[in-house]
């Protein structure tokens, strides 16, 4: 059985992936790492050491752009990518990601997981109420310091762009329409440069689909899995 490599989003844990886990499981072996390097360059070695010789990789978010590093880093190993919500840009302002990280090490710690979770969740969504409060109960749990590396990992981030069309692996943009971090629009372009990728958008959703739309999301994954060769076939 191939093996998922799930990457959460910054300040999150396996709580972001409770729904795939159950969804999955039976085509899929599941494996959630937290990369919480202060660059991702060390992100990505703390995911090749963690993970078997060969694996598929999903990431959302800041995971999502450490799944794109590691393929991009190792493509004689990753089979498969999926990526959620993530941008393959440099950050558009350093200096305000650094200053995140800042505030994310200070007494501002709570109100900067409130901001970001009023910009996760698509509260007029099915379970955008939900998927704020979750996030913030992972937040808290991951705490300030860990984030705060994610932040600045993603602050020094590179332009990945011209690189794109070296990615070789099957791989599936999956995007909900409503993300107010990176646009649909950004997915679909990705998706465009890869060799062999797939773009899929799910409406009514924010910038977490795994928990804010569960059921498209494994839909979604399975049937891109499964045309690829890369879950186990549960064909009758």
């Amino acid at each position: 059985m191939k093996t998922l490599i799930m990457v959460p989003a910054m300040g999150c844990d396996r709580g972001l992936y409770v729904e795939q886990a159950r969804g999955l499981g039976d085509i899929v072996s599941l494996q959630t790492i937290i990369a919480d390097g202060d660059r991702l360059e060390a992100c990505v070695e703390q995911i090749l050491a963690a993970a078997p010789e060969r694996f598929v990789i999903l990431g959302t978010s800041f995971g999502g752009r450490v799944a794109l590093e590691t393929a991009l880093a190792a493509p004689d190993r990753v089979e498969g990518l999926v990526v959620i919500g993530a941008s393959a840009g440099p950050s558009p302002n350093p200096a305000a990601g650094l200053e995140r990280s800042r505030r994310l090490r200070s007494a501002e710690f709570n109100q900067v997981v409130e901001e970001m979770a009023n910009m996760i969740a698509h509260l007029p969504g099915p379970l955008g109420p939900e998927a704020r409060r979750e996030f913030i109960r992972m937040a808290e749990a991951q705490g300030g310091e860990l984030m705060a590396r994610q932040s600045d990992a993603l602050a020094h981030r590179a332009n990945l762009v011209p690189r794109l069309g070296e990615i070789a692996c099957p791989a599936l943009m999956l995007w909900g329409v409503e993300d107010r971090f990176v646009s649909w629009q950004d997915g679909l372009k990705m998706a465009a440069a890869c060799p062999h990728a797939r773009f899929v958008e799910i409406k009514d959703c924010g910038h977490f689909p795994t928990l804010e739309a569960p059921e498209e999301t494994n839909d979604a994954i399975r049937h891109w899995l499964a045309a690829n060769g890369l879950g186990d076939d549960k064909s009758p």
